[in-house]
């Protein structure tokens, strides 16, 4: 299936290069938009503080440039700096990969080419550095998921095993080329995307590739629905006798629906299943076990549109089922059940996101937002996490922020509280004040103390002005 739909998209993409043509610059946008940050974040959860919490002003800009040309073709530019505040000098930081270079660099985070009517009056097709977002974000929307990024961001900054800042990056850009078909109600499209490309001498091929399909039907004003199939391939590691050739790989078929069931409630589901081979390469022979994981995410909406300050309330369940990566495959017959979180956009709580991935989960939450005035915006959220599988008594894993944390058979996590505050002064101008706080539960060990280990609260506080242009 991959490879005909690359080689259909390949095809399509060289048509298009060869039949010459003459763009002339009809209209040009220049829009854009800067955040700033103040941040003071204690998200360790076992152990002293340490360098990955701290408080810190940070920047984020972008600048896009939108040129409408000749034919149906539109060309997109946008360039990014994210960056702490204070932090210019050659020798300013010891972090891997927060060097002068990554906090002051202007980097391409946008750069495509689109063509509308391309050949054939339903086909658009869009080449080159673009965003790629489908449903609800749980599959396709980040190249290196919500809560992780490039070490070529400063928030990317490494500290043991952990990303300091990771999840407030704004890099969510794929190499891709998108064809779309818009027989409305129905849009199909397929995708192909390159998010990594070593090129080692050792290694013939270790590429991360993406291909996929997403056909999205509009039933009527109330009610969509959609299928699709997404591949994850990590291409094959080096040849060797102690480290045979093999290639990860990860099929996700799933379909989505979205219910309007009149003006105040809506309610949506969400169900997909990955097959595919995973690969353990740190074995002296790679072990390869069959992929067999289920995901689902469920939530209903009800806004209470002529009650004072409009409230709405959201109730959710998502599952993602569990594994151990240091399994050997033999408890579940040689089968991974693990959830490959693959490229997902989505924050399940802001202190739990930058902790742990999107996998091994059950999550139950609620949201409520109120509006006291039409330019302010109240709202909290509260999560409740599961294990879909308890870890073995005693074992540790490495958060996604380096913390070391010890399990015990339980498989309650924690609890978070999230508040948030926002502030509309003008059109584009937007203040906004969040607080979390993440309480562990009894399946993480509140004292390690043969390690010195203390599991403890983990709390922030994020200031966000926003200027849109």
């Amino acid at each position: 299936m991959r490879k005909r739909l690359i080689v259909i998209l390949a095809l399509v993409l060289v048509a298009g290069l060869t039949a010459a043509a003459y763009a002339e610059v009809q209209n040009v946008k220049v829009s854009g938009d800067i955040t700033v940050l103040g941040a003071s974040r204690n998200l360790t959860l076992a152990g002293p503080k340490n360098t990955n919490d701290k408080s810190f002003i940070a920047t984020i800009a972008r600048v896009k440039v939108d040129a409408d040309l000749t034919d149906q073709v539109m060309a997109t530019i946008r360039v990014l700096n994210e960056r702490y505040w204070g932090n210019e000098s050659e020798n300013g930081n010891t972090l891997v990969g927060e060097t002068s270079e990554t906090n002051t660099n202007i980097v391409l985070d946008l750069a495509n080419v689109t063509l509308k009517e391309f050949l054939y009056s339903p086909l658009t097709l869009i080449v080159g550095r673009q965003e790629l977002h489908f449903g609800n974000d749980m599959i396709i929307g980040d190249p290196d998921t919500n809560n992780q990024t490039t070490i070529r961001s400063p928030f990317g900054a490494t500290i043991g095993y952990g990303q300091r800042d990771a999840d407030l990056t704004a890099r969510k850009a794929f190499d891709a080329i998108r064809a779309t078909l818009n027989y409305d109600p129905l849009v199909v499209d397929a995708i192909y995307a390159k998010v990594t490309t070593r090129n080692s001498q050792n290694i013939a091929n270790d590429d991360t590739n993406i291909f996929g399909i997403n056909a999205n039907y509009k039933v009527d004003a109330k009610t969509t629905v959609e299928a699709y199939w997404f591949e994850k391939n990590v291409g094959k590691k080096a040849p060797s006798t102690s480290n045979p050739k093999k290639s990860d790989r990860v099929d996700t078929v799933g379909a989505r629906g979205v219910v309007a069931a009149n003006e105040n409630l809506i309610y949506q589901l969400e169900m997909a299943y990955q097959f595919g081979k995973k690969v353990d390469s740190t074995k002296s022979y790679a072990e390869v076990a069959n992929r067999k994981a289920w995901a689902l995410e469920a939530a209903a909406t009800y806004n209470f549109t002529k009650a004072k300050y409009t409230p709405s309330t959201t109730l959710l369940y998502a599952y993602f089922s569990g594994d151990h990566e240091n399994n050997t495959y033999n408890t579940n017959n040689g089968t991974y059940k693990g959830w490959d979180p693959m490229f997902e956009n989505q924050k399940f709580g802001d202190i739990a996101n930058t902790q742990f991935d999107q996998t091994n989960a059950h999550i139950l939450g609620g949201i409520g937002t109120l509006k006291p005035a039409d330019d302010i915006i109240l709202k909290a959220e509260y999560y409740a996490f599961w294990w879909a599988k308890a870890y073995p008594e005693g074992s540790s894993t490495a958060t996604r922020r380096g913390d070391t944390v010890y399990f015990t058979q339980r498989r309650f996590v924690g609890q978070e509280l999230d508040l948030t505050a926002t502030y509309n002064y003008t059109e584009d101008v937007q203040f906004s004040l969040m607080g979390g706080w993440f309480v562990p539960g009894p399946s993480i060990d509140k004292e390690k103390t043969s390690t010195n280990q203390r599991t403890k609260l983990a709390s922030e506080v994020i200031g966000c002005m926003k200027v849109t242009f």
